[in-house]
């Protein structure tokens, strides 16, 4: 089964959610440029580990030149 960045438990401030290992978020960022109605969403699925977070990932993470 598929989740979207939506789905609970969600991160945000004042959530009183306990994050514990074994669950999966999928954190992102989304670049703006609104004067030229551009964006661009940035996120990594991380598994919540005992001994902290495993990124599940496997794509390099380099900036590359166009």
């Amino acid at each position: 089964m598929g989740l979207t960045r939506m789905d609970w438990p969600m991160l945000y401030s004042g959530n009183s959610y306990t994050i514990m290992p074994g669950n999966v978020f999928f954190m992102h960022m989304i670049l703006m440029d609104s004067e030229n109605q551009l964006a661009m969403n940035l996120g990594e699925t991380y598994l919540v580990t005992e001994s902290g977070n495993e990124r599940l990932g496997k794509k390099k993470l380099d900036l590359m030149k166009g």
